[in-house]
């Protein structure tokens, strides 16, 4: 491991995999990585990595950004708790505004994208983020006499590749369990062939539909498209999902790096 001084660490716990961010100190540049599977060992692989980290760098701040299972949330806060003290901030501010009815039901890393997405594109923007779940969602820029970044203002959610396949396998008693890959063509000529078809031209017509729906709604803006999320390449197959499209692979990091910057953590 790197021998940093006043690093920062984001962590982001999805529902399938946690992904661990050592960033630089003064500038958006990653030092160490990790992403671990969310099965029996991953609480000790991270406690073992952690344990590392704390050893070898100077974390200035740390945060977390949690959607999965609530025991493996408050465990893992625990873990960060306990090696980083004080530098670690258990519930960041993400700084938009959410133009939203039932706001406490949506999920922290819809939000922490959000604010990433802000951050890339400077300007209101759709966020598109394909992991386990597939989610389309608005975010506006406050503009600068705002208190807030911005304003979350709602969007869409559905499967992502994976749970698709799964359930496919699962409700149909004869269909084989398949693995789709984004370059999957529509026309299946056998049934494996068309689950994978179904699967990757289905995600991608989602993805494309509902940007098409929220571009809408903001007729006199020329919306970019933020790309994020593990199964990102299904969506950056054939035509695009937007006349501008930026691709930000840790995109939820982004936003958490800023929410500690916002609380003057990040330098």
């Amino acid at each position: 491991m790197s021998n940093a001084s006043g690093a920062r660490l984001t962590v982001d716990l999805g529902n399938s995999r946690c992904k661990f961010r050592l960033w630089a100190r003064e500038s958006p540049q990653i030092l160490e990585s990790l992403e671990l599977e969310l099965d029996d060992r991953f609480s000790d692989s991270a406690e073992r990595w952690l344990s590392e980290l704390n050893k070898t760098n100077e974390v200035k701040a740390a945060t977390l950004c949690a959607v999965a299972d609530l025991d493996l949330e408050r465990e893992l806060g625990a873990q960060l708790a306990r090696h980083f003290g004080e530098a670690f901030v258990a519930e960041p501010d993400f700084g938009l505004e959410l133009d939203c009815s039932h706001p406490e039901t949506i999920g922290r890393d819809r939000l922490f994208a959000a604010r990433g997405a802000l951050e890339q594109a400077e300007r209101s923007t759709i966020v598109v983020d394909c992991g386990t779940a597939l989610t389309v969602d608005l975010v506006l820029c406050a503009g600068p006499m705002g208190e807030r970044r911005g304003c979350f203002a709602g969007g869409a959610i559905a499967p992502g590749p994976k749970l698709l396949a799964d359930a496919l396998r699962r409700g149909g008693a004869r269909l084989p369990g398949v693995e789709a890959t984004p370059a999957a063509p529509a026309l299946g000529k056998h049934t494996r062939a068309a689950l994978e078809a179904g699967i990757a031209v289905g995600v991608r017509g989602a993805a494309r539909e509902l940007v098409r729906g929220l571009a809408e709604t903001r007729p006199a803006d020329s919306l970019p498209v933020v790309l994020t999320g593990g199964a990102r390449e299904f969506l950056t197959v054939g035509e695009p999902l937007g006349e501008e499209l930026i691709i930000v692979p840790d995109l939820v990091h982004l936003g958490l790096l800023a929410a500690l910057e916002d609380r003057g953590e990040s330098r």
